[in-house]
């Protein structure tokens, strides 16, 4: 256990480090105006909160539906599931959400890299979608070593009985996935800037990473809040998320070479489309999906 709690300290302090590296080795050069604004932020913000709960829903959906194809009574409900009978296979199906969120995950990438040019405020909410759907399913993998009473334990170790060796493998492979997945989406977020910005400028990538994802997913995580209430402990999943993976998007944004910006619209104004679907996903969650839904 020791290794794997190495390797999650490495996950949490590392890019602190790396940061700390940065601010070193760039103090010298100035930040540029113009970068970004807090318009990007907001667009952004609420793409991010879409991405979370639409992501977490679907797995929650996969959970129920798992289990439903076993003959089992299952209810979902906006951040949980439950279910009535018993089957030799339930505790496999505890799985099937993580694995159906890390798959949607990966078509959302295969979508993302058609929409490579395009300047839809649309192509940051697919990205997002990639996003939740490998780093909300990722770590899972880690817990379930650590856990094994979690859903994704349940199914390792559970039913599958897999050994210790094999499970720490899996456990550092998945810390592993987590930072180099959030380093690749730095590149692809800095992706969204202005076309004439040099990012040459290591400042000018810093600058933009603030907007468009830490600052955005600090506030995304706010406004996830109230989809995951009550119990009030449903709250911290989100900002778990933002820890683990938002320092490693910002301190790895110097990393790629070639960079280049499609001007994306989500730059130029506040977007209203994603504000009010947002607001309606968050009455179907409490109006809906809070009570129950039978399947």
């Amino acid at each position: 256990m020791i290794i794997v709690q190495i390797f999650f300290a490495i996950l949490l302090l590392g890019p602190m480090l790396w940061a700390g590296r940065n601010w070193t080795k760039y103090k010298g050069i100035s930040s540029p105006k113009g970068i970004a604004n807090y318009t990007t932020m907001i667009n952004s913000s609420v793409l991010y909160a879409l991405a979370f709960n639409l992501v977490f829903f679907l797995q929650e959906l996969f959970l129920v539906l798992g289990k439903k194809a076993l003959g089992l009574k299952t209810l979902l409900y906006h951040n949980n599931h439950t279910w009535e009978g018993e089957h030799p296979m339930t505790l496999l199906m505890q799985g099937s959400g993580a694995l159906a969120i890390f798959l949607i995950g990966l078509i959302c990438l295969g979508i993302f890299h058609f929409l490579t040019n395009s300047k839809s405020i649309w192509k940051l909410l697919v990205l997002w979608l990639a996003f939740h759907g490998l780093v909300q399913s990722l770590p899972q993998v880690t817990v379930a070593y650590l856990d094994s009473s979690t859903d994704v334990g349940e199914a390792l170790v559970g039913y599958l009985n897999l050994s210790q060796p094999l499970l720490i493998v899996l456990a550092i492979s998945s810390i592993i996935a987590i930072a180099l997945v959030n380093i690749w989406f730095s590149k692809e977020l800095l992706g969204f800037v202005s076309s004439d910005v040099d990012l040459n400028n290591p400042k000018a990538r810093f600058k933009y990473i603030r907007f468009i994802a830490v600052g955005a997913a600090f506030i995304g995580s706010i406004l996830i809040i109230p989809f995951r209430i009550p119990p009030i402990s449903q709250a911290i999943t989100p900002f778990i998320i933002f820890f683990i993976s938002i320092p490693w998007i910002w301190s790895s944004a110097t990393l790629s070479k070639h960079v280049r910006g499609t001007s994306n619209k989500i730059n130029e104004k506040i977007y209203w489309g994603p504000i009010v679907f947002l607001v309606f996903l968050l009455i179907f969650f409490q109006l809906v999906l809070a009570p129950g839904v039978e399947f």
